[in-house]
């Protein structure tokens, strides 16, 4: 290594030399120091804004705060989902929603691809309305999916919005039960909607009652009422009786008469 020092057209001036490799001294550009010392600076400032004095939340920090706030939002109630499934125009948002941005996993006309078949009456998180909204507005983590292989689903809440949210849950709800020819397999549990489990029930339990129970007997006549045409018969016998003995009486008297 040579410490000799020289000056290079090119390069400056040299201040060492080792195996042919040349170092030079040269002063880097005034905007390389300027953006170099100002990330130092930002450094410094940062950490005393965020982490030691906390006048904000880190960027972590908000995001993490305004996911556990849109996950325990009120959600949609099941009367308003209800409600949005006979209105056209929300039915019409829903299906162009639906072509977008659910189509490739579900099919175009929900018959289902990678993802479950959205035509059938068995759903793998639930059918009722509320949680079809939730699984679409908060989406299905990979430890949940009941799919083999399935990494879940997202979340597609933040992406959609409400109004559109509710719009592909209207869709849905309208397509359900229509059963697409050429789709998945029925996959999950059937969806019967509350209260038709109680009540078919409740009729199977009253026919059975209907069935066990005996019909109705006519009760027999009262001894009060048997005898009675017994004492009438009796009173028709003395009448008949007293009407000979007068017969008699009078054939009797007829020859003295004579």
């Amino acid at each position: 290594m040579s410490d000799v020092r020289r000056t290079d057209e090119i390069q400056g001036e040299i201040l060492h030399e080792y195996d042919g490799i040349e170092e030079a001294d040269n002063r880097l550009p005034n905007w390389w120091l300027a953006t170099f010392y100002g990330a130092i600076l930002f450094g410094v400032g940062y950490w005393f804004y965020y982490h030691e004095f906390q006048v904000e939340p880190t960027t972590s920090e908000a995001y993490a705060a305004a996911a556990a706030a849109s996950t325990e939002a009120d959600v949609a109630e099941e009367s308003e989902l209800l409600a949005l499934v006979g209105d056209a125009s929300a039915i019409t948002s829903g299906r162009e929603t639906f072509a977008t941005t659910c189509a490739a996993c579900h099919g175009d006309r929900g018959q289902g691809v990678i993802g479950p078949n959205l035509t059938d009456g068995a759903w793998l998180h639930g059918g009722d309305p509320v949680s079809i909204y939730s699984a679409i507005r908060n989406g299905i983590t990979s430890d949940r999916a009941r799919i083999a292989g399935s990494a879940g689903m997202p979340g597609w809440g933040g992406q959609l919005g409400e109004t559109r949210t509710r719009a592909v849950t209207a869709f849905l709800l309208s397509i359900r039960d229509t059963n697409e020819q050429g789709g998945r397999d029925a996959e999950g549990d059937a969806y019967a909607p509350a209260g038709a489990a109680e009540a078919t029930e409740a009729a199977e339990q009253t026919d059975a009652t209907e069935e066990t129970e005996p019909a109705e007997e006519t009760e027999p006549a009262g001894e009060g009422e048997e005898a009675e045409p017994e004492a009438g018969g009796a009173d028709e016998a003395e009448a008949a009786e007293g009407d000979t003995e007068a017969t008699g009486e009078q054939d009797e008297a007829a020859p003295d008469e004579g």
